[in-house]
């Protein structure tokens, strides 16, 4: 029992840790002003990991390379953690895909979790400027949703569209994430 609910902590914290460092990437990919009040809320908690290896991992093509690989590594260790805690067998290949699965996972929850907030923030407050910036996030995966999918009577159902299509590939995922590979 008690195992169960580290581990569930443990996951919680893990996949914040994770996600946030996958945004702060993100963020550096789009060019965001780092006084942006996003860029400073991902850096204050990742600098501690990032600012070391970014020493070593020097930004190239747009791809803030020490928040991907800290991104990486924050993978292997949660996978591990959740193989032990839950006393699970693991196999070799499990555990080599385990950790892109695991930031695929959470790549896959940002997008998710970005777009119902987006949606519910167009809803009430339209002109906040957090809503500008995460529809600017999110535009990369809604466009092609708009395009197939028109607006009816000015309601934008693309987020709606993103976030079940988020949940069916993370019914895929999440059984990767955690090393669920029958071979």
């Amino acid at each position: 029992m008690l195992g169960s609910v580290l581990q569930y902590v443990l996951g919680i914290v893990f996949g914040f840790f994770g996600a946030v460092l996958l945004l702060r990437a993100w963020l550096y990919y789009w060019a965001l002003s780092p006084r942006h009040p996003l860029c400073e809320l991902t850096r204050k908690i990742t600098d501690w990991l990032v600012a070391p290896l970014s020493k070593a991992l020097k930004p190239k093509g747009g791809i803030d390379w020490a928040s991907v690989v800290a991104a990486f590594f924050t993978a292997i260790i949660a996978v591990l953690l959740h193989r032990t805690l839950g006393q699970l067998p693991a196999t070799p290949v499990g555990l080599l895909i385990a950790p892109f699965a695991m930031l695929l996972r959470w790549a896959l929850e940002m997008i998710s979790w970005g777009a119902i907030i987006w949606a519910v923030l167009s809803w009430v407050n339209r002109g906040h400027p957090m809503t500008y910036t995460l529809e600017m996030l999110l535009n990369p995966f809604l466009a092609p949703i708009r395009r197939v999918l028109p607006t009816f009577r000015g309601i934008d159902f693309s987020p709606l569209v993103l976030i079940v299509i988020t949940n069916a590939l993370l019914m895929l995922v999440v059984p990767l994430s955690r090393g669920f590979i029958l071979l």
